[in-house]
């Protein structure tokens, strides 16, 4: 299994959570990325898209999330 990950870092939930940078437009730019490293791979192989959410702030524990197969590339 191939995973590409995508990772965002935050230092607070204030505004929206990380994850939820992975937008339409991102998501779209990662698939074409992804598209054309598997096209010069050559070889048939399951992959998917993973993204990692990282929360710190000075003096508190990093908080790490991770969302497996977060979204589908058409």
């Amino acid at each position: 299994m191939l995973c590409f990950v995508e990772v965002k870092t935050r230092t607070s939930r204030d505004v929206k959570p990380a994850e939820a940078a992975v937008d339409r437009e991102k998501r779209r730019e990662l698939g074409g990325m992804a598209r054309d490293y598997l096209r010069r791979v050559r070889d048939e192989v399951q992959w998917r898209f993973d993204v990692v959410s990282i929360y710190y702030e000075t003096g508190k524990p990093s908080e790490i999330e991770l969302f497996k197969n977060a979204f589908p590339v058409s």
